[in-house]
Order: C-alpha cells, then sequence, then structure tokens
C-alpha cells in the first residue's frame, strides 16, 4: 500500500494574468506538498492532461523511498483532493488534476534503473540519473542528463538539452534548438526551426535542419549526414580519411580533413542556403 506522509501545505492566491480588457484580474489559488511513496517500481509514466505543468525525475543515492514534492496551481473553485500519484503494478504514474488545474512535480527516486515514460500538453520536463527516457511535450523544454541507455523526446515547440548519454538519442523537434554533448550512441536529429549542436559525438550523427544552422563535433572517426534549409554547417571530426559527398545551394564549402572517395566514412553534407566547413578535431 502506498504510503503518504503529508510534510507542508502552503494556501494562497497568486494573480497570473489580465484580460485583454486589462480591467478583470484571474486569480488562482496555489498549494505544496509532500509526499513519500515506499512502493518499489521500474519506470515512471508522466500523463498527459488538460493543463499540464513541469516535471523533474532524479536520482538521489542513499534515499531507500521516493520523494515526491508537488505544487498545484487551481482556480479558487477547482481545488483537487487527494493525490494524482499512484503506482500501477510496476509504475510510479504521475497524473494532473484536469482542467484549469496545473501539478509541477519533483521526484526524487532511490533507484537509477527506472524508466521514465511521459506526454504532456505543456510544461517543462527535466529527467536525471536514470536509465532511459522517452518524453513527448506540445510545448516546453526538455532535459536529459546522465541517463545510462537511450533518449527520444518528441516536442511540438521547446528546446532539448542532453549530456552524458549512454545510449543513442533521437529527436524530433517542431521547432526549437537541440543542444547535446557527450552522446555515446548514434543520433538522429531533426527540428523545423532552431540550431542544432553537439559536442563529443562518439557515434554516427543524422543531423536535419529546416532552418538553423548545425555545428558537430565527433570524439570519433564515424559518418555524419547533415542538411539544412538555411544555416552553416560545421563539422569537427578526428581521423580520416572521409568520403565527402553532399552539396550546397548558396555559400562556401572547406574541407579541412583527409578525403577518398572510396573512403568508408562519409560526411554527406547539405546547406540550401550557407557555408559548409570541415575541421580536423
Amino acid at each position: 500500500m502506498m504510503r503518504t506522509a503529508l510534510v507542508a501545505l502552503v494556501t494562497g492566491a497568486v494573480l497570473t494574468g489580465l484580460t485583454a480588457c486589462g480591467g478583470i484580474r484571474i486569480m488562482k489559488y496555489e498549494f505544496q506538498d509532500d509526499h513519500v511513496v515506499a512502493e518499489k517500481f521500474t519506470s515512471v509514466k508522466v500523463r498527459s492532461d488538460q493543463d499540464s505543468g513541469d516535471v523533474t525525475i532524479r536520482y538521489q543515492q542513499g534515499l531507500t523511498e521516493t520523494k515526491v514534492h508537488r505544487r498545484v496551481e487551481h482556480n479558487k473553485d477547482n481545488k483537487p483532493s487527494g493525490v494524482a500519484h499512484r503506482i500501477e503494478g510496476n509504475t510510479l504514474v504521475l497524473d494532473g488534476c484536469g482542467n484549469d488545474c496545473e501539478i509541477n512535480y519533483e521526484v526524487l527516486v532511490p533507484a537509477a534503473d527506472i524508466t521514465v515514460v511521459g506526454d504532456i500538453g505543456s510544461g517543462d520536463a527535466t529527467v536525471e540519473g536514470l536509465a532511459s527516457v522517452d518524453f513527448r511535450t506540445g510545448s516546453g523544454r526538455v532535459i536529459a542528463r546522465d541517463i545510462a541507455g537511450d533518449v527520444k523526446v518528441k516536442t511540438g515547440s521547446g528546446n532539448f538539452e542532453g549530456a552524458r548519454i549512454g545510449g543513442a538519442v533521437t529527436a524530433d523537434m517542431g521547432s526549437g534548438r537541440i543542444q547535446l554533448d557527450a552522446i555515446k550512441g548514434k543520433a538522429l536529429l531533426g527540428t523545423g526551426s532552431g540550431e542544432i549542436d553537439g559536442t563529443s559525438m562518439e557515434n554516427e550523427v543524422i543531423a536535419n535542419a529546416d532552418s538553423g544552422g548545425i555545428r558537430l563535433t565527433l570524439s570519433a572517426a564515424k559518418s555524419v549526414r547533415a542538411t539544412t534549409g538555411s544555416g552553416d554547417i560545421t563539422v569537427r571530426v578526428p581521423g580520416g580519411p572521409f568520403k565527402i559527398v553532399g552539396s550546397s545551394g548558396s555559400g562556401e564549402r572547406a574541407i579541412h580533413v583527409p578525403t577518398d572517395p572510396g573512403a568508408p566514412l562519409e560526411l554527406n553534407l547539405n546547406a540550401g542556403s550557407g557555408d559548409v566547413q570541415v575541421l580536423a578535431a
């Protein structure tokens, strides 16, 4: 049975906005509380809701139970009762609270071998120190750090930051910047509008930006395919030789690494409008 320890409760009215006329104030009420989940689980699921909120899920060494802190914003007559998290089988489910209500979660877990799956309408998500991440958000920033396995992110609009990822990374952004560092697995990256930056990339990279520059630095000699409709492409790679292919509609191409048309490693770089530059890492 889930044990809940209520630690703190704060209630008050908070001004959150004004109407277009500027004459009517829209008030929101807020409270915060803390709970403890004693049961063990292997995954966390963040469920979609009409009004979403931010969520942070972290591994914290030394814990024996899971700690759940939440900050709830609601209308005056729509204060939710009870808790919105529960255990289903081996999964900790973090629910929302319905219309005109928003929950911001901060969850500390005692084990690092936990997977995270999320699907929220809007809000920022941060996951640190866990096994894998598969997260979707309509709008909001996603951050994944110190993940042992794969990371998959899909957003309508918002930035994605990933660092120290042990597996593959797949990022599909309607619009927003992708910023990566220390990625061991293959990276498949796409954004409708926004920059793509990757440093210490240890494996093959496929990057596509409809509008925005692409800058990649590899720490191992691997193939790269980078395409942008408008923007510059800069790739830094060690070793070689490389087979260089691709085209530039307008802009210059400067290649400063060993090349060989028969090389097994390929740099396929295409810029509709912008310069292409390949440098030795």
